[in-house]
């Protein structure tokens, strides 16, 4: 991201927080499955059965932020619109927006009271049992699909390896359609998929893509419970921050895993060890560093953990995902 003056940012702030609700909004009413053809408001209001003059404002506002495009008294999508953000489109970034918006928005965090008092007491979850799994799973499954399958899926496949992967891992799968993707890319892999997740989430998932007879479900913690042996490529897409504390025992069990020449996929955080870039990735865990939760990996904390424990080669890519600016860390044994 160019960074812009800070009068620049502070003249659009308050505006901000209506710019979330407004696209918050026309995620919940899925107007862009409506707006792939020219549609007026007073169609489209009748159509849905909403009110007519808000919709045209509504319809003028994302016109304004460049989500729609508007002629004479006729709306559609803009192009970038029509491909991520319309429901069902292979690169459909939707769910994965609400999803993050919700979760974000959702966490009890009061900055003035970090900064002037310290970390804050948290509240403590009660048990599994108060916890609706099945609305998590359908929320976390519209997460994963779409643009984060397509962006994972580029990267395995620009992989030298890509064609003699048969054997899949996947850690920390939450609902497992991310690893699911890789799986069905090719008709001769087996997929393993790790998680704390109640297994039938992981399967549901594999039922909807049609999957179910070649994942096998472990129901563990991932650093602490077996994972088997015997992969061609190990997936972990944002979960090596749990391994922080040890990551060179967390990275010798992905090694030993591996079947010789097998492939271990990274992708986490890649913060600068001052905390001060890359923007995005700071700002989303500046709230757990001040409560004191050492989250995050930092920038070459993987790659060198990787050396200390033998993959014989390392390469790296630092790449603006959908989830924010990443480092993918590709480890080979």
């Amino acid at each position: 991201m160019n960074k812009k003056s800070v009068f620049d940012q502070l003249a659009q702030l308050s505006f901000l927080p209506l710019y979330t609700k407004v696209l918050t909004a026309s995620l919940q009413l899925d107007v862009y499955s409506h707006l792939s053809a020219d549609i007026s408001a007073k169609d489209l209001a009748a159509k849905l059965g909403w009110n007519e003059s808000n919709t045209a404002y509504f319809l003028e506002g994302l016109t304004s932020i460049g989500f729609v495009v508007k002629n004479d008294e006729m709306f559609r999508n803009s192009d970038e619109a029509e491909t991520y953000l319309v429901k069902g489109k292979p690169e459909y970034l939707g769910g994965f927006i609400q999803y993050y918006i919700m979760n974000e928005g959702s966490m009890p965090f009061d900055i003035v009271k970090l900064v002037t008092e310290g970390p804050q007491p948290m509240q403590q979850q009660t048990n599994d049992q108060s916890l609706d799994f099945a609305a998590m799973g359908a929320m976390m499954r519209q997460a994963q699909e779409g643009y984060r399958q397509k962006e994972l899926l580029d990267i395995i496949r620009s992989l030298p390896e890509n064609k003699t992967i048969n054997s899949i891992l996947d850690l920390g799968c939450g609902t497992g359609l991310l690893g699911m993707s890789v799986v069905k890319d090719s008709e001769n892999r087996q997929g393993t998929f790790v998680d704390l997740m109640p297994a039938s989430i992981i399967e549901e998932s594999a039922n909807q893509m049609g999957l179910s007879n070649r994942i096998e479900v472990i129901n563990g913690n991932f650093l602490t419970d077996e994972i088997g042996k015997g992969y061609d490529l190990i997936l972990a897409v944002s979960v090596a921050l749990f391994a922080k504390e040890n990551m060179d025992a967390f990275l010798k069990k992905c090694y030993d895993a591996l079947n010789p020449g097998g492939v271990m996929l990274v992708i986490s955080e890649a913060i600068a060890k001052d905390h001060t870039s890359p923007w995005d990735m700071v700002m989303g865990y500046l709230p757990y560093y001040m409560q004191g939760m050492d989250m995050g990996v930092l920038k070459n904390e993987v790659s060198e953990s990787a050396k200390r424990i033998g993959f014989t080669n390392c390469e790296k890519r630092t790449e603006l995902l959908c989830s924010g600016i990443q480092d993918i860390d590709i480890l080979r044994k």
